[in-house]
């Protein structure tokens, strides 16, 4: 669990892994794609400094270079699973092609044998 950071003169304590007060039930959130991890989080992230800021918690350069280091993170980590979903889905797509064509030609190899033995069948056996 997330400790807070309070000024002694703040609101009670409250999880900071618990979504805002004001924000939507989760259901309503929306969008279940992998690349809008990074918009939510920054939004999140957005809104935790403000509360912070209005409680009167000074942000040194330090915290905030943790916190855009954190954020940088999460956006790779974001973009890597979309490459990844990217990538899966073209291989999907190239298997199929594959299998398609592949299936194809043993088709048209199976037919030209049984071209032949129909007419090496009617020629041996004189059904012309």
């Amino acid at each position: 669990m997330a400790a807070a950071l309070r000024s002694p003169s703040s609101t009670p304590w409250r999880n900071l892994d618990s979504p805002p007060v004001d924000s939507p039930p989760p259901t309503s959130q929306g969008g279940s794609g992998k690349g809008d991890v990074a918009r939510k989080m920054v939004k999140d992230v957005e809104h935790v400094l403000a509360n912070l800021e209005n409680e009167g918690v000074e942000i040194d350069g330090k915290i905030a270079s943790i916190i855009d280091g954190g954020m940088a993170k999460i956006k790779a980590e974001a973009a890597r699973v979309n490459i990844t979903g990217l990538k899966r889905k073209g291989m999907m797509v190239l298997l199929a092609i594959s299998s398609a064509a592949f299936g194809f030609l043993m088709g048209s190899g199976l037919s030209e044998q049984a071209i032949y033995a129909g007419v090496g069948r009617r020629v041996i056996y004189g059904e012309i």
